[in-house]
């Protein structure tokens, strides 16, 4: 079923109802109404008597000499001359200047921005319906609006009202037994992602300009990566998740969608609510070279891409690559007890595990044992109808777990946000990749489909557990399926993330036409991604010894 994307909005979604005004729209006077008495020369460098043929070889001298300059609000379409056009005497005038990232953030209103949200938020006399059919029969309408939600609404940006997602954030793929299988705009044969799925379709197909979602462990990077699109998560408890339905508190995080990077800043930096600071570019870019080992998606078009990038706009020797695995591994000194716990208790064989295969682990027992105490009343009470996928991860979730390994895997979040943090100090980026190989198809079921699953949540709990801010960038396409990466800060360092993309985003982009002519390499053709056997040696957590891991 195509992905269902709600458009009725409610007439509680305005600033007004929500006691404040929007801000007014910059109004711009037709062409007709501009004079060109209005532009402020300099009186001792020149005077206009008359637009002569002479007046315009004046003005033409004095531009091409550097003494004249116009106003960045003025434009030659502005000056009404009748069959005249001006512009072929003027070749060397810049009237529409270079802006910088930061100005041309600067630049956007958002009165002229449309954004969705995604099934969790609350909008004051709308249900929520979190993805399921039966939690918005047995919920009453919200009686106030959500933080974030509010905040957009008086900035003056329209909504588009309410989107779809997987049941309970409990899914990646966008499957809801409702409105079926999200179909993902750019490759419909392909999944679309989730748990924001819907909102992830609809920024993609240019139904709106952006969308909030909630990222629990993954549900904004996901769909931004499989749909080719931007996909933005806070710092844990950077951006207020008050009206927001809970799936696991200690790894909500709220996050943004958006085609364009200069909306997407934005917009956090809206919803972040902090002062203007001068914040300086990074002083370090590592990257995490065991990741992308583990990725079938060829580095040229990935790791490489964004070290040139980063090389040519900040200079190479901010590039530096590291073992990422490693480093976490000797600073949460927690995970390798909890992996030999959980082979002792689960009978569970952690032999070949990698340091994010026990973060993984880690994040799953702490959504699960959340996710248990926020809704087993209701979940007891109602007994809903799941599709199958959710109803798995569901019945995990309600049974009874086990305490102590529990305990271990909130130590093992506090000391991952701790290295984390040591890791990328105040101004360096880490740059990981977004997801193990290219999205699946549609068609994909079982084991297939658990194996992505195990690799994505992986590579995606590294933010999750660490509280860190991510950010997965578009890196064009592989045989027409999106690719990307994920850039990371450390937890609070969201304005110092997205403005450090700001100046990045136009290199990387370069770099991703360049490669647009070079013939795709083998390794990113997604039948190789999917069935890849990963051939890289790394240590083991509980050993030490060199050995091969498996997917």
């Amino acid at each position: 079923m195509p992905e269902r994307v709600e458009t009725n909005v409610s007439p509680t979604l305005s600033a007004k109802a929500l006691g404040s005004s929007c801000p007014p729209r910059t109004v711009i006077p037709p062409p007709s109404t501009v004079s060109l008495l209005s532009f402020s020369f300099p009186p001792r460098k020149f005077i206009i008597l008359g637009l002569s043929v002479v007046g315009i070889a004046g003005i033409y001298v004095l531009v091409k000499k550097g003494k004249l300059t116009l106003p960045r609000t003025s434009t030659l379409r502005s000056w009404k001359f009748p069959n005249f056009d001006l512009r072929q005497y003027l070749p060397h005038l810049r009237l529409q200047p270079t802006l910088s990232a930061s100005e041309k953030s600067n630049s956007l209103h958002f009165g002229q921005l449309k954004f969705g949200y995604q099934d969790v938020f609350d909008v004051e006399s709308a249900i929520t319906g979190f993805g399921s059919q039966d939690w918005e029969q047995t919920h009453a309408p919200a009686t106030q609006t959500a933080v974030a939600i509010g905040r957009i609404l008086q900035s003056g940006a329209a909504c588009t009202g309410k989107q779809t997602m997987d049941e309970f954030g409990l899914s990646m793929f966008g499957r809801n037994k409702r409105d079926g299988i999200a179909e993902n705009p750019v490759v419909p044969k392909y999944f679309a992602g989730g748990a924001a799925s819907g909102s992830g379709v609809a920024v993609a197909s240019n139904t709106c300009d952006f969308a909030l979602a909630l990222d629990t462990i993954g549900g904004v990077r996901n769909p931004a990566s499989f749909c080719g699109i931007f996909g933005y998560r806070a710092s844990h408890e950077a951006i207020s998740t008050v009206g927001v339905t809970p799936v696991s508190p200690s790894l909500d995080a709220v996050g943004v969608l958006s085609r364009d990077v200069h909306v997407l800043h934005q917009v956090v930096k809206l919803l972040l609510q902090q002062p203007d600071l001068e914040r300086g570019l990074p002083s370090s870019v590592l990257v995490a070279d065991d990741c992308f080992s583990q990725s079938s998606i060829s580095t040229v078009r990935t790791a490489d891409l964004i070290a040139r990038a980063v090389s040519e706009t900040l200079g190479r020797s901010l590039v530096h690559h590291v073992n990422l695995g490693a480093l976490i591994a000797s600073s949460v000194p927690t995970l390798r007890n909890f992996l030999m716990e959980e082979e002792r208790l689960l009978k569970q064989d952690t032999s070949r595990y990698t340091t994010f295969d026990g973060l993984r682990d880690a994040m799953l027992l702490i959504l699960r044992g959340e996710f248990r105490d926020k809704h087993r009343k209701w979940f007891k009470d109602v007994d809903p109808e799941l599709s199958s996928d959710v109803d798995v991860r569901v019945k995990f979730a309600m049974a009874p777990y086990i305490d102590g390994l529990h305990k271990m895997a909130l130590k093992i979040k506090e000391e991952t946000r701790a290295a984390m943090n040591e890791i990328l100090l105040m101004d360096s980026l880490l740059v990981m990749p977004s997801t193990p190989s290219l999205p699946p198809l549609k068609e994909a079921k079982g084991k297939e489909l658990e194996i992505f699953e195990s690799r994505a949540l992986s590579m995606l709990s590294l933010a999750s557990m660490s509280g860190c801010c991510q950010v997965t960038v578009p890196l064009g396409s592989a045989r027409g399926i999106p690719i990307s990466v994920s850039v990371l800060a450390r937890h609070g360092g969201d304005m110092f993330l997205l403005e450090s993309l700001m100046e990045l985003n136009a290199r990387i982009q370069m770099e991703v036409d360049v490669l647009r002519q070079i013939k795709p390499s083998v390794k990113d053709n997604h039948i190789i991604a999917r069935n890849s056997v990963l051939q890289e040696i790394s240590p083991d957590l509980k050993t030490g010894k060199r050995r091969r891991p498996t997917t």
